[in-house]
């Protein structure tokens, strides 16, 4: 009884008998000195300027253009270089028009039916001419070495038709046809000489006559993602062939056949993502034809092999595999961590567990409400550290 009447009066704050205050009356005056004394949570100064950023949809408002009138920044292709441009648009209409400080263009029209006769069929047409000044190319195959860089310029323009249906909301599939005209030249990149001083029409099929082409194919695709432009959940499946005929030289005839697969897998109320993607381009030739340089699978850059520079690796047939580790860090700001494993080969046959060239690094994200508008990826590997700033996600 005695025992409980002291717990008591400890709890209730009593003094012991020496007339200091109790321990539990001590606590118990530090609570309330600090509730009183509540300061609200703080943000850094980037914490704030992206909270900003998406609390006002900054990216959203920017993107609705001006007077018709859309930015496009970036997007041309990986070793361009910073670029932009702008598209118009009206319904079933698209034209857009980029550049960027390496001398990159490529201009776009755009035709789109999104329902044709009901809601489950549709068919598109594009056209596009590109002109690339300084492509890179090290030679074929997976031996090939980095000190053999050379560059050139690559001149291309797609018609293109697609028709197809949709069998669930987010399944299509369909066919294509369409013809394409191909010109290489001299490459304009000063840091390497041009691709002629280096390689011949040997090392490089189709160096010295470009093919024009009629197209062919196939294709389906299931994108069950949740974000298309920054996937938390779901996944996306799709798989092309494409038959090229060669209608000028009849030399270089070839079939190709992409496959490639996402998914994503969340955690921790959708606050950390384990992303995977696996992705292969094969060719197929008849006795006697080849497939051109320009148009064959490559390997290496800010798409796929992130610790090796820009189309690295090329070669008739291609595989990779890329995995992440995604965590939001604050609001409009993810990490991610992540490996990468690829390999080019003359024939699927020659792909070798034990010669896959790999990479790693560390990866920041600046994201919207729907999309990532900013992306930073840092990759190492054997032959050094590669950092890459792009806009838009990865996959």
């Amino acid at each position: 009884m005695l025992s409980m009447m002291m717990t008591l009066a400890l709890m209730m704050g009593f003094q012991d008998p020496s007339g200091e205050p109790s321990r539990a009356a001590a606590l118990e005056e530090a609570r309330q000195q600090k509730a009183e004394n509540v300061q609200p949570p703080t943000r850094t100064f980037l914490e704030r300027a992206l909270h900003e950023f998406k609390e006002r949809q900054l990216l959203e408002r920017f993107q609705q253009g001006f007077h018709g009138f859309h930015p496009i920044i970036g997007g041309i292709r990986s070793g361009s270089g910073f670029g932009g441009g702008t598209y118009v648009e009206t319904e079933g209409f698209r034209a857009s028009g980029q550049v960027s400080l390496k001398g990159y263009q490529k201009y776009e029209l755009r035709f789109t039916a999104p329902r044709v006769y009901s809601d489950r069929f549709f068919a598109d047409f594009r056209a596009t001419h590109r002109d690339f000044p300084q492509e890179r190319f090290f030679g074929i195959g997976q031996n090939s070495r980095k000190e053999d860089q050379t560059s050139f310029r690559l001149e291309d323009t797609n018609y293109v038709a697609r028709f197809g249906f949709k069998p669930a909301k987010h399944v299509k599939a369909g066919v294509l046809a369409g013809f394409l005209k191909t010109n290489v030249g001299s490459g304009t990149y000063l840091a390497s000489p041009s691709i002629e001083q280096v390689f011949g029409p040997v090392e490089a099929p189709a160096l010295a006559n470009q093919p024009s082409y009629f197209q062919q194919g196939a294709f389906f695709d299931a994108d069950y993602r949740d974000q298309p432009g920054n996937p938390r959940s779901g996944g996306r499946y799709a798989v092309a062939w494409t038959s090229f005929h060669d209608l000028k030289l009849e030399q270089y005839d070839f079939r190709q056949y992409d496959i490639e697969a996402n998914h994503y897998f969340p955690f921790f109320n959708r606050r950390r993502v384990i992303a995977v993607r696996a992705k292969s381009t094969f060719t197929q030739t008849a006795s006697g034809q080849e497939v051109p340089f320009f148009l064959q699978p490559t390997l290496g850059g800010s798409e796929d092999l992130r610790g090796y520079r820009d189309y690295r690796f090329r070669d008739r047939n291609m595989v990779v595999f890329n995995a992440e580790y995604r965590w939001e860090a604050f609001s409009g700001l993810d990490l991610a961590l992540f490996g990468d494993a690829g390999q080019v080969a003359s024939r699927p046959g020659d792909l070798r567990i034990g010669d896959f060239q790999k990479a790693y690094g560390v990866g920041f994200r600046f994201n919207a409400e729907k999309s990532v508008f900013l992306r930073m990826d840092l990759g190492f590997s054997k032959e050094g550290q590669h950092l890459f700033v792009k806009f838009g996600h990865v996959f």
